[in-house]
């Protein structure tokens, strides 16, 4: 058996298919783990989504932002976009339980035997895995609430707070985490979030006196034990990452890059190219 973790597949099926075949995989041995963004931009939604439902028992996703983004839409909570090629998904007859199927999904997700963590965006630099484990659960019950979802799908889209306070509660506790799971790049000397910048590099960054989340988090572990965690969401980063316990996996392949693998077992990366989508802007 071998556990996979994969970058953020964008609706791009046929690369996802490719990849699957490169790397041998076998659903009746083989575990898939995906960072989030599971739809969004890319040109098939649906049959991306079909996929891991006939498959939900072997694959173990997790939420990013373009997935959030489409609760809002279908809640009627935020207008649909063209461009995020939503329409496949909420046209379909297969939109109740994909729904409900999101709506069960974690924020991040956690392998104990091989040690290690899987999320979209990262976690904070103040927060351990516990921390992050713990705010995961806190917003799962709230995404599996009829009450108390669309709260959270209405107030969650704001730039503020910047920093975070452990002793905060409510929606500003749980709009800050889905910030932190879902958007997070970059942070301030503060460890503030920046909410400027969506789509640049480390390097243009720190002219503005910002760093990479990964550069300020303490050594990563869960019971004593060294811990990995592996990310999507930063196409520009190319899955560039100079620590070994942080696996960067987005090497973005809805805007013409690739789809990327990590083998949990071996360590070994492996990628297929895209098809060409987008251009990244």
């Amino acid at each position: 058996m071998t556990d996979f973790c994969i970058g953020d597949i964008h609706g791009c099926y046929s690369e996802l298919m490719r990849l699957l075949d490169k790397l041998g995989y076998d659903e009746k041995r083989d575990m898939l783990w995906l960072t989030g963004d599971l739809i969004g931009r890319g040109p098939e939604p649906l049959k991306t989504i079909s996929f891991i439902l006939q498959h939900r028992a072997e694959i173990r996703p997790v939420l990013g932002n373009h997935d959030m983004n489409f609760l809002a839409v279908a809640a009627g909570e935020r207008e649909a976009r063209p461009k995020d090629n939503l329409d496949p998904l909420l046209k379909s007859d297969l939109l109740p339980e994909i729904l409900d199927f999101y709506c069960t999904l974690p924020f991040i997700d956690f392998n104990d035997e091989m040690r290690f963590a899987i999320c979209h965006a990262g976690i904070h630099p103040l927060w351990d895995l516990a921390t992050a484990r713990k705010l995961s659960k806190e917003l799962s019950k709230i995404l599996r609430d009829d009450v108390q979802r669309p709260l959270l799908l209405r107030n969650m889209y704001r730039d503020e707070p910047a920093a975070w306070d452990c002793a905060s509660s409510g929606m500003v506790r749980w709009r800050y985490a889905v910030n932190v799971f879902t958007r997070m790049r970059l942070v301030t000397s503060d460890l503030e979030l920046d909410y400027g910048h969506s789509s640049v590099s480390p390097e243009a960054a720190r002219g503005e006196g910002l760093r990479p989340w990964f550069e300020s988090v303490p050594e990563l572990k869960r019971h004593k034990q060294p811990f990995t965690l592996c990310f999507g969401h930063w196409a520009a980063l190319n899955a560039r990452c100079p620590r070994n316990d942080i696996i960067a996996l987005d090497t973005g392949c809805v805007w013409g890059g690739s789809l990327t693998a990590w083998n949990c077992v071996t360590g070994e990366r492996v990628s297929v190219p895209s098809e060409g989508h987008l251009k990244h802007a």
